[in-house]
């Protein structure tokens, strides 16, 4: 098979899934180079890496380049970004989804040395991610794995519980305190605006002028629906009244009308 040696800057390289795979995947790479300085993704050390399949992860990327060189840290993105992989705090209350289908990678290097080795590989190298030490599983192994790993044991998740909790304590505090603010000498206090969440001064006596106008509109906000709900169930029972007397006449009509013709 012939490979071109690059395609707009990126060197094309050969991925087999296992030894015995007939058929490789194109992994494209080239160096990772930015305008402002990255810790998570420095420059000169780090390897950007598209069309990753869906198979790979970060464990089996680590152990793919590790063959080059000591590898510190593999970020997958959806798409490219300058920003490290997140991981969710609390992992078992996280709405995080995971990244499905192809991927971008970064992958993270101890030493520049080993990213010029990774760099100067040929074009149309074959690389091995499934190995018999190393297998990446797939299929029911693999869905088996991930439904055994989902199992929490209740110390971990008493632990996880404990801190959402603090964190949510905490919030309330803060927003407790930034809510009851004591004023100052000539009778100011900072406040944010809901809209642009910026803090300005504000007199303590328009604050409450303020908020007790807010909890009167709403008063009567809820009071007009509330008037329309009634009014409406009142039309509408007068409107079924109505039809009940027109029936009414009509069926009167219909048997004074209605005669005996036995022929």
């Amino acid at each position: 098979m012939d490979h071109s040696d690059t395609v707009l800057g990126f060197k094309v390289m050969v991925l087999k899934f296992s030894q015995e795979s007939k058929v490789g995947h194109q992994l494209l790479w080239k160096q990772h180079t930015v305008r402002t300085h990255s810790d998570a993704k420095p420059v000169g050390r780090t390897l950007f890496v598209i069309n990753v399949p869906p198979y790979c992860n970060q464990e089996s990327l680590t152990h793919l380049f590790s063959q080059y060189g000591e590898v510190t840290q593999v970020h997958l993105h959806k798409r490219p970004s300058s920003l490290p992989a997140t991981k969710p705090k609390y992992p078992h209350f996280s709405s995080k989804e995971l990244i499905l289908g192809f991927k971008v990678a970064y992958v993270v290097f101890k030493q520049g040395v080993t990213l010029k080795k990774v760099l100067a590989l040929p074009a149309g190298t074959e690389l091995i991610l499934s190995t018999e030490k190393r297998p990446v599983l797939t299929g029911v192994k693999k869905w088996q794995q991930e439904y055994n790993a989902s199992f929490v044991t209740r110390k971990t998740l008493a632990e996880e519980v404990k801190e959402v909790m603090k964190d949510y304590d905490a919030k309330k505090e803060r927003e407790k305190a930034a809510g009851q603010q004591e004023p100052d000498s000539e009778g100011w206090v900072t406040v944010t605006s809901e809209k642009k969440k910026k803090p300005h001064l504000e007199k303590v006596d328009e604050v409450k002028k303020r908020k007790g106008t807010k909890k009167k509109k709403q008063q009567k906000l809820v009071n007009f629906y509330s008037f329309q709900q009634r009014q409406a169930k009142m039309d509408h029972l007068a409107e079924l009244r109505k039809k009940f007397e027109e029936d009414k006449k009509r069926i009167a009509q219909m048997r004074h009308s209605r005669k005996f013709r036995p022929y």
